[in-house]
């Protein structure tokens, strides 16, 4: 029997919010992978300052998420987003045309805020186009964005800057921005129209108007996994080519992916229909395992294995988190809750290799990932106080 046009999840728009958030995340991933490269050969940067070049994008990202879910309503959603895009069009044109490594920074920092408005209003938007009943599975089939964009942008990165010129990779992250700019442009965004209340506390700012704190709990789950990931991220290339293993990061990274992939296929149908514990702690488990294989490891299939394990854990475990959020908070509150839960990711992505990349020093590449695998099972603790052990008595209330 077909599905009433209520329960329709495949619609139009919510297809066009899918393929705006695959490129807004191919710029993001592709430049990601390639700026620390670039800083070097194109200004001699220091590897601290090549880092910077990298990371100064998700610090502009983590910025504007702080200001955008208060003021996403007064200034429009849809308006914001095309402006944000446009935006992220012109700085991924003016890369090759920098000279100085200052500017580069500055480019990054702007088009990093620029990502953190998109990737908020979208992901708010699309919370408006999913059926309540379904809220877990369409986040999850959404989140597949970023999957295909962690499969695709570092192979374009590396065989753009390798085949041809640093042009061309520039080239290929404005052909992505344009490409998202297109898929919004005939989006039909529901706008929420701020109350009086709203309107007459918009210039105050609280902490309560910076994060939500009915997300702020299940946030900082993710964030803890989001910390395991940062692990792999960062320090498993590095790892493997100590090991005399380089070739097979490649291999884990596709597999990583697409065990996310597979996840999310049906991870969040479950957790629609058998509630937040049937996937959450299940999932932060398996990304716990996968991790403490990595530390383990000794050949190509031990780290196959872990891609698996953890690529299902961390791909269950977000969107799936993102559900329980939306949940617990209010229609009026989603946008600062959309972006309490991203920053929330990015926090971890940051703060994660500074604050073990010490591990390594004093237990190695084994350590580190023991440590990462223990505060990811830290995690699931940190879960059920929070939320899992009163799970499924937060709804969400459409107003």
């Amino acid at each position: 029997m077909a599905q009433s046009d209520e329960q329709r999840l495949w619609t139009r728009d919510y297809f066009l919010a899918f393929v705006a958030l695959v490129g807004a995340q191919l710029v993001f991933i592709t430049l990601m992978t390639y700026m620390a490269l670039y800083a070097v050969e194109q200004f001699q940067a220091t590897d601290t300052g090549a880092g910077f070049a990298a990371s100064s994008f998700v610090l502009g990202a983590a910025l504007s998420r702080l200001a955008i879910g208060k003021y996403l309503d007064f200034i429009g959603r849809k308006r914001i987003l095309l402006v944000a895009l446009a935006l992220y069009v012109v700085c991924s044109l003016l890369y090759p045309l920098v000279d100085q490594y200052s500017l580069l920074i500055v480019i990054r920092l702007v088009q990093g805020s620029g990502f953190g408005v998109i990737s908020t209003t979208v992901a708010t938007a699309v919370i408006d186009l999913i059926p309540a009943a379904r809220l877990s599975e369409g986040l999850g089939y959404i989140s597949l964005a970023g999957t295909l964009s962690n499969a695709v942008g570092p192979l374009a990165s590396i065989q753009l800057s390798q085949n041809a010129s640093s042009v061309w990779v520039f080239g290929f992250a404005t052909l992505c921005a344009l490409i998202a700019l297109l898929a919004v442009l005939p989006m039909h965004i529901r706008e929420r129209k701020p109350t009086q209340d709203e309107y007459d506390r918009r210039w105050r700012i609280r902490g309560s108007d910076l994060l939500d704190s009915n997300m702020l709990p299940v946030a900082i789950v993710a964030l803890i996994a989001s910390v395991g990931f940062a692990m792999v991220m960062t320090f498993l290339t590095p790892y493997l080519v100590s090991q005399n293993m380089a070739d097979v990061a490649s291999l884990f990274f596709l597999v990583w992916a697409l065990a996310m992939l597979g996840v999310r296929l049906f991870a969040g149908r479950m957790h629609d229909r058998h509630g937040d514990n049937a996937v959450i702690p299940a999932a932060l488990c398996s990304l716990a395992l996968g991790l403490a294989v990595v530390a383990v490891a000794d050949n190509a299939w031990h780290f196959v294995i872990a891609a698996i394990l953890g690529g299902m854990g961390h791909g269950g475990v977000v969107p799936s988190l993102q559900a329980v959020g939306i949940r617990r908070t209010t229609t009026n509150r989603i946008p600062v809750a959309t972006s309490t839960h991203y920053l929330a990711l990015d926090s971890g992505i940051a703060i994660g290799p500074v604050a073990l990349g010490f591990m390594i020093g004093v237990a190695g590449y084994p350590g580190l990932y023991l440590a990462a695998a223990g505060i990811v099972l830290l995690g699931v603790l940190v879960y059920w106080i929070a939320h899992g052990r009163h799970a499924d008595g937060h709804r969400i209330t459409r107003q």
